[in-house]
């Protein structure tokens, strides 16, 4: 005799994608502390796989007169208390050419700030076709008390970015960081411009 098929209800399917969902969480966390903690190395890895996290120079323009709407997002981690807020909020840009964007930082503590801006691009399939040619993302960054200052953003996204993708998200993340690990990390270059990463301006 055949064996049968083994037909699973709905409540069983619900059941099994739930528990898959919780067996990825680990390894979401696992590769956002990666992230965050060793900078240089998820640099190295993503200059392997393509993936643009640093400002790039060698980057190809091209006019296709297709238009993207680009989303400016943020927010604080924890209780660092910086106000950051895009220039503009929403912008549309043509894809294959520059456009160039800014955020305002302010300091609204009486003492001084480290912190380190981590940045993400949605929807996943943009994020290998966003590239910043000058940013300010993972570079930790130090605040004297009320003090404010504006950081540039330049970007361009791939004239062969999927042409379904009409809507790109930049969001940023600030996490607060201890001065002695930035010290730690004043010397570690940046494998994928060059440059030093520095401990704080």
């Amino acid at each position: 005799m055949e064996p049968q098929e083994e037909t699973k209800t709905p409540e069983q399917k619900r059941k099994n994608k739930r528990l898959a969902l919780f067996l990825l969480i680990p390894v979401v966390v696992l590769m956002f502390g990666f992230t965050y903690v060793q900078v240089p190395l998820f640099r190295m890895f993503c200059q392997k796989i393509g993936f643009s996290i640093s400002p790039l120079n060698d980057v190809e323009y091209a006019k296709t007169g297709r238009m993207c709407k680009v989303l400016y997002t943020g927010v604080t981690a924890g209780t660092l208390p910086v106000y950051f807020k895009p220039k503009e909020s929403v912008q549309t840009v043509e894809v294959g050419q520059p456009f160039k964007n800014s955020y305002r930082f302010v300091n609204m503590s009486k003492d001084t700030v480290h912190f380190r801006p981590v940045h993400s691009i949605l929807p996943e399939k943009a994020a290998t076709k966003f590239t910043m040619t000058k940013c300010f993302c993972f570079d930790d960054q130090t605040m004297a008390p009320g003090a404010e200052r504006t950081f540039e953003v330049v970007s361009v996204l791939s004239a062969d970015m999927d042409p379904e993708i009409e809507q790109v998200t930049l969001h940023y993340t600030l996490f607060e960081k201890n001065p002695e690990e930035m010290e730690k990390n004043r010397e570690i270059p940046n494998v994928a411009t060059g440059a030093t990463t520095t401990g704080g301006n």
